[in-house]
């Protein structure tokens, strides 16, 4: 009979109760096993690449124009559209998923910018002006609050020429938020003795604004063991109007959404035009 062998950061660092993991701690623990969370990345992530660069061509952003993927994790986004021709740079709080990003892409010979940066102070960590940013797989509602996703729209539009692209994605939480689902069930890949794969479980807040979610990475052993990790983060099920709104005070003209079965990507994608005029300062959000 198969057992399963614990492994990962819910294990080494218990979540105190009540509190807020960082999302650092999640994505440098989950930078190693990121790939578990696909039947194959590099086929999954030249699929993004075709989306989102698709996407950019609409808007006549199209290589080699200067792309900032400013959540970029191990590069998921930003090498596939490095290897298209544009010219990129990647920036993410992890440093451990820049540092797996860095080895992908060495790996496969693409050249890409890469660098640790919070997003909400990415300005300060890129140099130069950018035709298009991106912000791709749900990254920005780790912001919890209104303050820290507008610190972060700021300074996005900082990087960005006047009527740049700002294109993300995030999850349908004005769906999520009425269903409530408990999570993602396990999908298991690859052939009998070395599969992997990955489940997530849910847990709401009372007035579904925020989301806990235990994400559990799973890998064949040669022994028929189970490897097993578990990360903890926590989310904001930010709705798409009020999303809009942030983008609308901080600095963009303009906010569309594009659903999956427009887009043909995975998740909403929004769609913003930077204005004319620079980094608006915008009234207090309510």
């Amino acid at each position: 009979m198969s057992s399963f062998v614990g492994t990962g950061d819910r294990q080494r660092t218990p979540s105190r109760v009540g509190a807020a993991p960082a999302p650092e701690d999640f994505y440098d623990a989950l930078a190693s096993e990121y790939h578990l969370l696909f039947p194959d990345w590099w086929t999954a992530a030249q699929w993004h690449g075709e989306i989102i660069s698709r996407v950019l061509a609409d808007r006549d952003v199209r290589p080699p124009a200067k792309v900032l993927d400013c959540t970029c994790g191990v590069g998921t986004q930003a090498l596939p559209l490095a290897a298209l021709g544009y010219w990129m740079t990647g920036t993410d709080l992890s440093r451990r998923a820049v540092e797996r990003a860095r080895r992908e892409a060495e790996t496969r010979g693409i050249p890409v910018t890469l660098r640790p940066a919070d997003v909400r102070q990415v300005r300060a960590a890129v140099t130069g002006i950018f035709d298009a940013a991106i912000s791709c797989d749900n990254s920005l509602p780790h912001l919890l609050t209104d303050r820290d996703l507008e610190r972060a729209i700021e300074s996005i539009r900082a990087c960005l020429r006047d009527g740049g692209i700002f294109v993300a994605s995030i999850r349908d939480y004005d769906s999520l938020r009425r269903t409530r689902p408990a999570g993602v069930p396990i999908e298991l890949h690859g052939k009998p003795g070395s599969r992997h794969g990955a489940g997530q479980n849910w847990r709401w807040s009372a007035d579904a604004d925020h989301l806990d979610i235990t994400l559990f990475t799973f890998r064949e052993q040669a022994t028929g063991d189970w490897a097993v990790s578990a990360h903890e983060t926590r989310y904001r099920a930010l709705r798409r109007d009020r999303f809009s709104h942030v983008m609308t005070h901080r600095g963009f003209t303009s906010a569309e959404w594009l659903m999956p079965e427009e887009s043909g990507y995975y998740q909403p994608l929004m769609v913003a035009v930077a204005d004319g005029t620079g980094t608006s300062a915008g009234d207090p959000l309510r």
